[in-house]
């Protein structure tokens, strides 16, 4: 074999071997005591990951399940009533996830997420 050949052959079994190494498994998270600034990061997160506005969350989001639900608004008429039967957009679920030592929000819909660098999570027992 040459020398070219044996580079070709080195190089395939490197890129095989980072190919095989394995992410961090994601587990369902919880968040023991959140914080204004911990909602202001999630709020964030969600905004990056759907695009949007910033919605409004609960002083205790992700304290009780995982998952999260952000339902769109109806749209208004020109007089301040809603506009019946119209229900674009639908539901929206995220994720709170532990993976490794980072805590992620996670998108479902696109399968991307986001680290929480200064949102401390555990696993949530409740779920497997």
């Amino acid at each position: 074999m040459n020398y070219s050949g044996w580079f070709a052959s080195l190089l395939a079994l490197l890129l095989t071997g980072c190919q095989t190494s394995k992410a961090a498994p994601a587990y369902a998270a919880l968040i023991e005591q959140t914080t204004p600034d911990m909602i202001r990061e999630i709020q964030h997160a969600i905004v990056a990951l759907k695009g949007g506005t910033a919605p409004q969350l609960a002083h205790n989001v992700f304290m009780q399940h995982s998952t999260l639900f952000l339902e769109k608004g109806n749209p208004l008429d020109p007089y301040g009533q809603p506009i019946v039967g119209n229900r674009e957009g639908g539901i929206t679920g995220f994720e709170l996830q532990k993976r490794g030592e980072q805590c992620v929000l996670y998108y479902p819909t696109s399968g991307e997420y986001r680290v929480l660098p200064s949102v401390p999570c555990v696993i949530n027992p409740q779920q497997p």
